[in-house]
């Protein structure tokens, strides 16, 4: 819980930061709880910064979800990632990446991985973009038993938007990155959102993330339905 609260208030003071650097982006919020014969919750944290300059843009991520049985914590997981795109070309850029995750529900104490590649615009509308990413790298992984691996991997990525009404978006990002060594991890995220408030918007998504090289004693596919609120600046 403290990983989680310290995340919390580092997502505060980045939208603070981003009003004024002039970042836009936004934190997100979601949190179950069941009671009865089952004492279970579940709290989701996200937030995402986004800096557009003309020549180049910096998009920052970050994000925590932690499960809970009868107060004990069952399973956790952190995510990080950072972006810098080089905009080469009217419709096209080369981007770097790198991406730490720790990940209890999957298996992992650390995974982390470093790519490069070119990123374009499929389709940029008024309503509705499309655009998708290629490259390569490195990356590095220990598993809950502290077996370290690193291998070369390839990634690819998707992400869609469309702007149904001035209150309604919908949004589906799919990415995939590894290799025949050490598996490939695809992650896809489903999510509608509607304008609640102001700067305030309620989120329902579904979250998909499978490795098709599991460590041992995992399942090679984590679901997440989530309900959230979100705060956009």
């Amino acid at each position: 819980m403290k990983k989680l609260l310290s995340l919390g208030v580092a997502l505060l003071a980045f939208s603070s930061f981003g009003h004024a650097a002039e970042w836009k982006g936004n934190a997100e919020l979601g949190f179950v709880q069941t009671g009865g014969n089952t004492d279970t919750s579940s709290l989701n944290v996200k937030g995402k910064g986004i800096y557009d300059a003309e020549e180049w843009r910096t998009t920052a991520e970050a994000g925590a979800l932690q499960s809970k049985d009868t107060g004990n914590t069952t399973s956790e997981k952190y995510t990080f990632s950072i972006q810098e795109d080089w905009k080469v070309f009217e419709s096209g850029y080369f981007f770097a990446r790198y991406s730490y995750e720790q990940d209890k529900f999957g298996g992992y104490n650390s995974r982390m991985s470093e790519t490069v590649g070119y990123g374009f615009d499929i389709l940029k509308e008024a309503d509705m973009t499309w655009n998708a990413e290629v490259g390569g790298g490195a990356r590095q992984s220990e598993d809950l038993a502290a077996v370290k691996t690193s291998d070369s991997i390839v990634r690819a990525s998707t992400v869609f938007n469309w702007k149904i009404s001035d209150t309604t978006a919908f949004s589906q990002t799919l990415s995939t990155e590894g290799s025949s060594k050490g598996g490939y991890t695809t992650k896809s995220e489903t999510a509608l959102t509607n304008q609640v408030a102001g700067n305030l918007s309620s989120k329902i998504s579904y979250s998909v993330a499978n490795n098709s090289k599991a460590p041992a004693g995992t399942k090679a596919s984590d679901t997440v339905f989530a309900a959230s609120l979100v705060y956009s600046y």
